[in-house]
């Protein structure tokens, strides 16, 4: 492994797939299932998403509204008691959360590079499985917890194109990165700032909407739609800079 390679990820419709391709929507159902989440902030949750794939909210209205009903809906639940049910849920579901190149991907970049995972979900429930994916670090949208207990308030979101751009530039000084050797993996406008940070032959962008396309192009970032071409494209990036 190369000490001054990084490899950042983006999570939802990246990696993880789950049911919905957003864990914070897949989470919230499965816990008001249990009863432990607010019914009215999972309705509105869903109506962001409705609205977010009509195009009548934009990107970073859509990341910053959804984190903070997604905290809302945890008001007055204890820690503890969101943590086991995260652990019940991966327990269920993470045999079948990826897509069909997520793992492969992963174990192939964790060998050349250090994995940095960047994510609007909620850091609190990624943290679970964030040995089991080869991450070193999560940097990921936190809600404020006082005595154990959820507030109903956001710390931080890391949803959107400005939190991940602020990030990129702290995670550049943080490891001195260099960004010839360092890839980087996302799926909207939103991980622009991860894709800006790498050389574009190492930028990747995946099922992107057509809306993005010209973006992509003309930054001369890669835009992948099939999964097995994923794995050759990046096998072989890997190939030509790390040459055995």
């Amino acid at each position: 492994m190369n000490d001054d390679s990084f490899s950042f990820f983006d999570f939802d419709n990246t990696i993880y797939e789950g049911q919905s391709r957003y864990f914070i929507l897949d989470f919230t159902n499965f816990l008001e299932e249990r009863r432990s989440f607010d019914f009215a902030e999972l309705e509105n949750i869903k109506s962001l998403f409705s609205s977010y794939y009509q195009g009548s909210i934009n990107r970073h209205d859509f990341g910053v509204l959804v984190v903070e009903s997604y905290y809302r809906g945890l008001l007055g639940r204890n820690e503890k008691e969101i943590f086991n049910h995260a652990l019940d849920y991966w327990d269920r579901v993470q045999a079948k959360s990826w897509f069909s190149y997520t793992i492969p991907l992963l174990e192939m970049i964790n060998k050349a590079t250090t994995s940095i995972l960047v994510s609007g979900s909620p850091f609190e429930i990624l943290e679970i499985v964030k040995n089991t994916l080869g991450f070193k670090e999560i940097y990921a949208s936190k809600g404020i917890i006082q005595n154990g207990i959820y507030t109903g308030h956001t710390a931080q979101e890391m949803a959107t194109y400005s939190a991940k751009a602020k990030l990129m530039v702290e995670l550049s000084d943080t490891f001195s990165f260099n960004p010839a050797t360092s890839f980087a993996f996302g799926d909207s406008e939103s991980d622009f700032p991860l894709l800006e940070s790498v050389a574009p032959d190492n930028a990747y962008l995946f099922g992107a909407s057509a809306n993005l396309k010209k973006q992509v192009n003309d930054n001369n970032w890669n835009l992948l739609d099939q999964e097995n071409e994923i794995l050759d494209h990046v096998n072989l990036r890997i190939k030509t800079l790390f040459p055995e």
